[in-house]
């Protein structure tokens, strides 16, 4: 790791009196929805929510790794941790994604799904693809930026027939081994993880009509 008809007018306008054609142009607009009821009438029809989430996670690594020590690639990459859902409340999340050497300029590519799950059990799941960077200003190397491009693909009970798109962005920090430079804020304290990470997604989702 170091290394998103027109219809045609019978008589013309000019032909009716002024009285009668003021009339209808008023009960033109009386009954013609405006902009904003016109997609507010579209969300409420597709069920068309807008998603935010924050969330603070942890993340796992493979130990896999070539005679210099270096990462071999294709790497599994394990993320675990709490979610706050806008329109879902608190729930759970885990991604399961494998990191590649970076194209574009990008560090690191990263390509997987992520899988939430609410309180009740209900999962939404989704693929996500993108990328980690080292943040320049860190002079530690442990500090990255990361960003996903997210698809909502399906779910499960209440969230079955889902659908969506949005992006993460954030950052994530690998943990340093307990005493080995005298910033200890950055210290990993337990055992299991590689280090933690921050982020927050934008999106929307939509479910099917008879889905509450």
């Amino acid at each position: 790791m170091q290394t998103f008809k027109q219809f045609k007018t019978r008589m013309p306008w000019k032909v009716l009196p002024i009285g009668l054609a003021l009339a209808a142009v008023a009960t033109l607009f009386a009954f013609s929805p405006g902009p904003l009821q016109a997609d507010d009438d579209h969300a409420k029809r597709a069920n068309h929510r807008h998603m935010k989430i924050n969330a603070g996670t942890v993340f796992n690594l493979a130990p896999v790794f070539d005679a210099n020590g270096n990462p071999v690639f294709p790497w599994f990459h394990e993320v675990r941790g709490v979610v706050q859902v806008s329109n879902l409340g608190n729930c759970k999340v885990v991604f399961h994604v494998t990191i590649n050497a970076g194209t574009d300029g990008h560090a690191n590519d990263l390509e997987g799904t992520m899988t939430i799950t609410t309180l009740a059990g209900d999962k939404l799941e989704t693929s996500v693809v993108g990328w980690g960077n080292p943040d320049p200003k860190d002079p530690s190397g442990r500090m990255f930026t990361l960003h996903y491009d997210v698809t909502v693909t399906g779910g499960t009970g209440k969230l079955e027939g889902a659908r969506g798109f949005g992006e993460i962005n954030g950052a994530f920090m690998f943990s340093g081994n307990p005493g080995e430079d005298a910033d200890t804020s950055d210290d990993r304290f337990c055992d299991g993880y590689a280090g933690v990470a921050t982020w927050l997604y934008e999106g929307v989702l939509v479910l099917p009509r008879h889905k509450k």
